[in-house]
């Protein structure tokens, strides 16, 4: 994967460029964390956008990685990198606009939830196919964005949603068309900026955090132990490996 850093005016820019889905290995999700470490050591940014390149946000973790999952331990440590770079989004000192310029699918919809203002394009969707997939992740990030009870449907059935529709929760803040996603993004980050000070927006975000309280750690130490618990069975890489060989499942359903 591709991480691009762009800083102009206090906005810094971070694009994911991976084709054809921007689809994220556990290399990247290094890669991303690092990226939001380093730039929180500069002092020349006030607000951040995070965005993809071409027409899809973000698709979801390299199922072939998760396949080739060798022992437990491994599957445990790669949760845990899952969860690091996540978090590094949240937890980020400076306020992060997400541009979510097409669908966002899985570990997508969860950096958008991460993210403290989400502008989206027309028809965007946003969905959790893990339960197909044999991953169990995701919900507690996505639950910053959803109702409960729309949560579970995604969850349940794997169908995704469209950004007008999580706008109607209140999970997104514009839907606009296409090509105007980033100037909407960067319309947000010069508003959050006028009149206040750099040091303003850092402490208050770092408020913000304290203040929300989701315990979304302990929830994503669910999803990791219980994927861990799921390791073991047949029906766990049988959900990806059909997904990938575009195949029907051949579950043991033990």
């Amino acid at each position: 994967m591709s991480i691009s850093v762009n800083v102009k005016d206090y906005i810094c820019t971070i694009t994911i460029d991976k084709p054809p889905a921007n689809a994220t290995s556990r290399e990247d999700y290094i890669g991303l964390r690092d990226t939001i470490f380093d730039i929180e050591e500069r002092d020349d940014i006030k607000v951040v956008i995070l965005t993809g390149a071409g027409k899809i946000f973000m698709g979801g973790s390299d199922l072939g990685e998760i396949c080739n999952f060798q022992d437990r331990k491994a599957c445990i440590e790669y949760m845990d990198t899952i969860r690091n770079a996540y978090l590094s989004v949240k937890y980020c000192k400076y306020p992060v606009i997400c541009a979510v310029n097409g669908a966002a699918i899985g570990a997508g919809f969860a950096f958008a939830a991460c993210c403290d203002l989400v502008v989206a394009a027309e028809g965007a969707k946003f969905g959790l196919p893990e339960a197909r997939l044999g991953i169990i992740a995701a919900d507690g990030f996505a639950s910053m964005m959803i109702p409960e009870k729309v949560l579970r449907y995604l969850v349940f059935t794997g169908t995704p949603i469209s950004a007008e529709e999580i706008k109607g929760y209140g999970g997104i803040h514009k839907v606009v068309p296409f090509d105007k996603v980033m100037d909407e993004a960067v319309a947000l980050a010069n508003e959050i900026m006028a009149g206040k000070a750099r040091r303003t927006l850092i402490l208050w975000k770092k408020c913000l955090n304290k203040n929300y309280d989701h315990q979304l750690e302990k929830k994503f130490d669910n999803n990791r132990l219980t994927t861990a618990e799921y390791y073991g069975f047949h029906d766990f890489k049988e959900s990806a490996a059909s997904f990938m060989e575009k195949r029907k499942p051949d579950y043991d359903e033990k």
